[in-house]
């Protein structure tokens, strides 16, 4: 810091301006980041607890009225999806790679795309159904995307159109353009087109002003492709619009996910479960619903009262439900106490926190998972069967 406060000469000072200007950027973007991050755990929390009462209630409703708590779901749901594509942006995290749709990813964004191309630009979207799915890190993808949109509008000050397209192409080394291709084969290509002024290379590379704030470098997006095992390559002449065309290597049939499994809900009653949950408008409704379910249930608000109740309970328990985030005393230390009076016990961590999640998930998976809030009850009950092997 004293060599930016202490310019060499007089000559520096632009740079000096220049190097501040950055600095204040940088701590602003992580103030936000940071805003952001505790704001969307308490969201999820708050949604968490809506859902929940949601589907309690959905059991004895009425068809009217299952007709408006469905309504209810449906809306929580958007909210959800919405916080999450702003955490999703703003945090800084390493990449997470994961089988990843790239139509249900662009139709997913597809309402901000559209609210950044403003009302002078029109969106086309042309979705190839059949594509198969690419392993890449769903935030970056989404920020790769978001960033193309906004300077492609940027581009299009006079309006114009914008098109995303997906499609499964064939690629080796000697297709035009594609030497630094590693491993020919299929790749699902992601493409990103506008109609305006052709400056797509240059915004890109830096060579004219751009907003570093939200604008992703050309070496930032060859980067995230890079890492997803694909590759760039784009045109942009001057007046005739640009054309940026990503290409992810596609993703196996044997490698990709398969559909939900069907468990077979049965010898509940003897299954102990401790929900630890600092936030009364979670811990009770997930509890109620897990009681509903024919488990026995025990609750703890706090590390030191799940501990207490614990050594008090003289029968087996089975599996601890505990949020990562408490005072005092983390859901990880929880389990670790917890494991110390139950050696075969598995854990089940809940987060509000994009950021916690993923921590947790190194550990191991026969004993350990982790559900991101808010999540609906009947997907606890999924993986609670997956946990104990049933």
């Amino acid at each position: 810091m004293a060599d930016l406060l202490t310019p060499k000469s007089t000559n520096s000072l632009p740079e000096l301006h220049s190097d501040l200007r950055t600095l204040l950027l940088v701590q602003k973007t992580e103030l936000i980041s940071e805003v952001t991050r505790a704001t969307a755990n308490q969201f999820n929390n708050i949604m968490m607890a809506i859902t929940s009462y949601a589907e309690l209630e959905m059991k004895s409703a009425s068809p009217s009225q299952r007709r408006s708590l469905e309504q209810v779901l449906s809306n929580a749901n958007r909210a959800t999806a919405l916080v999450q594509k702003l955490s999703a942006i703003s945090r800084k995290q390493s990449a997470s790679h994961q089988p990843l749709d790239l139509n249900a990813l662009v139709k997913g964004i597809g309402d901000i795309i559209e609210q950044l191309a403003g009302e002078r630009v029109s969106v086309v979207y042309n979705l190839d159904p059949s594509i198969p799915m690419v392993n890449a890190d769903t935030a970056e993808i989404e920020q790769l995307v978001l960033s193309l949109a906004i300077n492609a509008r940027k581009a299009m000050a006079n309006g114009g159109k914008l098109t995303t397209s997906t499609e499964l192409v064939d690629l080796d080394k000697e297709s035009p353009g594609m030497g630094e291709i590693e491993h020919p084969g299929k790749y699902v290509m992601l493409s990103i087109d506008d109609t305006g002024s052709g400056r797509l290379a240059e915004e890109l590379s830096g060579s004219v002003n751009q907003d570093a704030r939200i604008n992703l470098s050309l070496a930032a997006v060859r980067g995230i492709v890079k890492n997803a095992g694909g590759c760039v390559r784009f045109n942009s002449e001057p007046g005739k619009g640009s054309s940026f065309n990503i290409y992810f290597p596609e993703l196996k049939p044997d490698a990709q996910p398969d559909g939900k499994r069907n468990f077979h809900r049965s010898a509940l009653a003897s299954r102990t479960i401790l929900v630890v949950e600092d936030d009364d408008a979670v811990r009770i409704p997930t509890s109620e619903f897990l009681k509903m379910e024919g488990f026995k249930v025990l609750q703890a608000r706090t590390g030191d009262e799940a501990i207490h109740v614990a050594q008090q309970n003289r029968s087996r328990l089975d599996l601890l439900i505990t949020d990562i985030v408490m005072p005092k005393m983390s859901g990880r230390q929880v389990a670790e106490k917890l494991l110390e009076l139950h050696s075969d016990l598995k854990v089940l961590y809940m987060s509000g926190d994009a950021d916690e999640a993923p921590a947790s998930r190194k550990a191991d998976h026969s004993r350990n998972a982790v559900l991101q809030k808010p999540f609906r009850l009947d997907a606890l009950t999924d993986r609670i069967h997956e946990l104990l092997g049933e």
